[in-house]
């Protein structure tokens, strides 16, 4: 398949919340990558941060991580959430789906577990 074929056939980024016991869920699905993604996500953490949450799950397992926007993107949530004193934790499984994550050496320095169950003690 073309890279461009790939682009028309999966769905564009989406970013929601939930809440889970006293952690805030952000759920990325979709292309996440340059353009307008990197920019819907960095607004919904802001969002999330900014109501006064301090326990903040980021779960990427739905989410095409297509290019290097996530490892940009994951490192600057992680900074703002430090800054805002909230504990901040990144869900992201291993393997192909965690491209540019893993490749980075994201999970050497920010909390990344491979199942949301591991990330949050309820």
């Amino acid at each position: 398949m073309s890279g461009l074929g790939w682009l028309r056939r999966h769905k564009p980024c989406h970013v929601g919340t939930r809440t889970l016991g006293d952690w805030t869920i952000v759920e990325v699905s979709g292309k996440f990558m340059a353009g307008p993604a990197g920019k819907i996500f960095q607004d919904k953490i802001d969002e999330v941060l900014q109501s006064g949450t301090q326990r903040v799950v980021i779960d990427l397992c739905d989410a095409l991580l297509a290019d290097d926007l996530v490892a940009s993107a994951a490192q600057e949530a992680y900074h703002k959430a430090k800054i805002a004193g909230a504990d901040m934790r990144f869900v992201v499984p291993p393997g192909e789906a965690g491209g540019y994550y893993h490749l980075a050496g994201l999970e050497m320095m920010i909390p990344t577990y491979a199942r949301l169950t591991g990330a949050i003690e309820i």
